[in-house]
């Protein structure tokens, strides 16, 4: 399929659709930090979430930000303290190290607000297009795709699109086809977000996917390709 051909918005239409109603019925909504607002907090658990499993990160979240909500609580602990709390996540040191670096970058900045801005919250060490995406979205009201590895994989299975990058996380062109997709509400592009991360995860694997019980399967190139190879040929008649 061509970037933006004439049947590119009804094929979003159907694709957007079927991934909100499925994440609405089926997706992980019991993660904390999906339901976060504040940049804040989304951030805390950008930096949580990191080089750990999320089943860790969600008996710590809750309770860093009931001790440090914001940026200036965080500054005024000790950093034994701050440690001592996150070391179930593994790397205390060095998570503790980072997440006091920023509490105090947002401070020195941006006057204890975190921005919602790509560019200032790119000037935050640790913070990449990824983790800037995460704040736009979840705490500004931005429709930005989470545009990593499962995001790609899902929409070039579906669209059979492909970059030509060695790293497509990095091609301009695959990011604004999978910006193109997000819906402009900002409710709607957070359920869209997280279902795609979600079916991703539990169907669309980068090894063996789990097509059957997907729900893109109606929308999706991969899928019928594979239906297709699945279709012996009929004997001719005698």
């Amino acid at each position: 399929m061509r970037f933006f051909d004439p049947g590119f918005s009804d094929r979003v239409r159907a694709f957007r659709e079927a991934v909100v109603e499925w994440y609405r019925s089926h997706g992980d909504k019991s993660l904390p930090w999906r339901a976060a607002r504040d940049p804040w907090h989304v951030l805390v658990a950008v930096f949580l979430l990191r080089r750990t499993s999320k089943s860790k990160v969600v008996k710590v979240y809750e309770e860093f930000l009931r001790r440090y909500p914001s940026p200036g609580a965080l500054l005024s602990a000790g950093e034994d303290e701050v440690r001592e709390l996150i070391r179930p996540l593994g790397l205390e040191h060095a998570r503790a190290r980072q997440l006091k670096e920023l509490a105090e970058q947002i401070e020195r900045r941006f006057g204890g607000s975190v921005p919602c801005s790509r560019d200032e919250l790119k000037e935050l060490k640790g913070v990449g297009d990824y983790a800037a995406s995460e704040v736009l979205l979840a705490a500004c009201g931005r429709p930005e795709p989470l545009f990593d590895t499962n995001m790609i994989r899902v929409i070039e299975r579906v669209f059979g699109v492909r970059s030509t990058r060695r790293r497509p996380h990095r091609d301009p062109r695959l990011w604004e086809f999978a910006r193109a997709l997000v819906p402009s509400d900002p409710q709607l592009a957070r359920e869209f977000n997280y279902g795609v991360f979600d079916i991703a995860r539990k169907y669309c694997r980068a090894r063996s996917p789990k097509c059957a019980g997907c729900p893109l399967t109606h929308v999706c190139d991969y899928y019928s390709r594979l239906e297709g190879s699945h279709q012996a040929p009929r004997p001719s008649g005698p």
